[in-house]
């Protein structure tokens, strides 16, 4: 089966703009198969359970199996009452393509509302209430990448954009990065007070969608280069 016919593809995938309202989200299934931290994860009835993975898929059958094993180990059964949600990236665009494919025939079968993130969301998601401008800076394929909040009213972010000399210099604002990049060389002549070290947590999902920054259709891996 192409690609094409399994993937909805939208172009703005960190605007924000044009959403469903996702605050009635309550019970999620999340599918995280970047590369990194490779994991799913389940909210029912206010219960979040979480299961890590083995990283590098290469298979949907395995993907699909290790989905069917956690909803069985916890007693769940997803119907259309429940959400799928993925991470898009960026990472492993062969693994993120698996996770997408995979929920595309969950979503066929079981009626389900499908949604999506990304890492610059998800490590700004416990940030989201200080009313200040926040960069998240993800490292990908040996370049450091940015996107940007705007603060009018609600929350949106900008399409990710190579780090250039000034963006990290910005005025009232703050920086989120991972653990693992907090202190790489481009951040040496930043304020430590500035900068905000984020440890992967999928339960900030709750976060971006209280305020209303998932996506509301599948789309394309986040693929930087």
């Amino acid at each position: 089966m192409p690609l094409s016919s399994i993937l909805l593809v939208i172009e703005d995938d960190c605007s924000g703009k044009n959403k469903k309202n996702m605050k009635m989200i309550r019970d999620f299934l999340i599918i995280n198969c970047t590369g990194t931290n490779d994991s799913i994860a389940l909210k029912i009835d206010n219960k979040f359970f979480y299961k890590k993975l083995q990283t590098n898929l290469t298979k949907s059958e395995k993907l699909a199996l290790d989905i069917h094993t956690f909803l069985k180990e916890n007693n769940v059964e997803i119907d259309e009452k429940f959400s799928l949600i993925i991470n898009s990236g960026p990472g492993s665009f062969s693994g993120i393509r698996i996770a997408l494919a995979v929920a595309k025939g969950i979503q066929l079968v079981n009626k389900l509302n499908v949604y999506s993130f990304n890492y610059f969301l998800l490590n700004a998601a416990p940030y989201l209430n200080k009313e200040t401008k926040i960069i998240s800076v993800q490292k990908t394929n040996n370049y450091y990448y940015y996107s940007e909040s705007n603060l009018e009213g609600k929350y949106t972010f900008t399409t990710p954009k190579k780090i250039n000399a000034d963006c990290l210099h910005k005025e009232n604002s703050i920086i989120v990065a991972s653990q693992e990049i907090v202190h790489d060389e481009i951040f040496n002549d930043i304020s430590l007070k500035k900068i905000k070290k984020v440890e992967f947590n999928l339960k900030n999902i709750e976060i971006l969608i209280e305020n209303n920054l998932l996506e509301n259709k599948l789309i394309k891996p986040l693929y930087l280069s």
